[in-house]
């Protein structure tokens, strides 16, 4: 979009840290592994700062969309971290909690770390801001299939309404969304997903109930990978499909045991664009500055203890299920 728009060719820090061709340290492209793969380094673009101008609109894609030729645009950065900028995930204390067809935890680092591979870490830039970041893969995605293969003729807000009556924990039933293998922290395309613990007592809502919690439980893996490396997330952010149910916060807020916030104006990546064209324009001195006077809350879910309780005891089930359903 950015070459259509501008003519002009670069990449910003994150897209480029996804390649693995980019050193995290000195924030330009790697030498030491272009020339390990013997790859021609004049094929690699130009690095730019997230908040870098990047060219102007040019008079052919003027003449396509009518923008004003000239109008200054700005490198931006990948969907995930333009979404942490745009929900204010700016502290390494807080983790934004994204949930689509994938569900994404990610959270601000402040200098260059390892997670022995089990996290993606990325560079935003500017000023050395890095994130890292784990991915369940079918989150959304395994409610979306759930609804369609046992509750076609129900609309979301219905199955999300007949999961509310069934209780935490979901009467002993788990559900794993390894539906299409899993990222992290397993890092498994071979596991298949699985309903554990079912008896004749279970009902459509135990298994609604038990899918928005396996998905939430599969993200708290990342939540626990944080824990176990001594930066744990003290307060969550959410964006996407897991943020628009009062019922998915709270329960966000009970598997993950800390306050979740929920936005006024919810537009992740969109916003977090935005917020770098502002600073690149120089109307705001930071990055920080800017998404503290763009991004505004709505409310703040706290935990509830009853049912932290009972989660934290159905998760520790849940963590014994990869080991023994995957495949050898």
């Amino acid at each position: 979009m950015r070459l259509q728009i501008t003519d002009q060719i670069a990449t910003d820090f994150s897209d480029a840290a996804g390649t693995l061709l980019f050193d995290l340290h000195t924030q330009q492209w790697s030498d030491v592994i272009i020339d390990r793969i013997k790859l021609k380094p004049e094929i690699l673009p130009p690095l730019l700062a997230a908040d870098a101008q990047a060219g102007t609109v040019t008079a052919s894609f003027s003449d396509r969309t009518g923008l004003i030729t000239g109008t200054p645009v700005f490198t931006g950065a990948a969907d995930n971290a333009a979404g942490a900028i745009g929900a204010g995930v700016l502290n390494p204390d807080q983790g934004l909690v994204s949930i689509g067809t994938s569900g994404v935890v990610l959270k601000g680092e402040e200098q260059a770390g390892d997670y022995a591979g089990e996290l993606q870490f990325e560079a935003l830039g500017p000023n050395k801001r890095y994130y890292s970041m784990g991915v369940t893969l079918a989150a959304g995605y395994s409610l979306s299939w759930f609804k369609q293969t046992f509750a076609a003729n129900m609309s979301f807000d219905e199955l999300v309404a007949l999961a509310e009556t069934s209780i935490p924990g979901a009467h002993g039933l788990l559900f794993t969304p390894y539906i299409v293998g899993e990222r992290t922290p397993h890092n498994d395309g071979h596991v298949r997903g699985s309903f554990i613990g079912i008896d004749s007592q279970h009902t459509l809502a135990d298994f609604a109930r038990a899918v928005f919690e396996g998905i939430t439980y599969s993200l708290n893996d990342i939540f626990k990978i944080y824990e176990q490396a001594g930066t744990p997330i003290h307060q969550a952010v959410a964006i996407g499909g897991g943020a628009k149910s009062a019922f998915w916060l709270q329960l966000q807020a009970d598997i993950f045991n800390v306050p979740v916030i929920q936005l006024a104006n919810e537009q992740g990546p969109g916003m977090g664009a935005a917020v770098l064209a502002a600073v690149g324009l120089g109307w705001f001195g930071s990055v920080d500055e800017a998404a503290q006077s763009i991004v505004s809350q709505k409310a703040t879910i706290p935990p509830e203890s009853d049912a932290v309780s009972i989660y934290q005891q159905q998760y520790q089930r849940y963590t014994q299920i990869y080991a023994n359903t995957k495949i050898l």
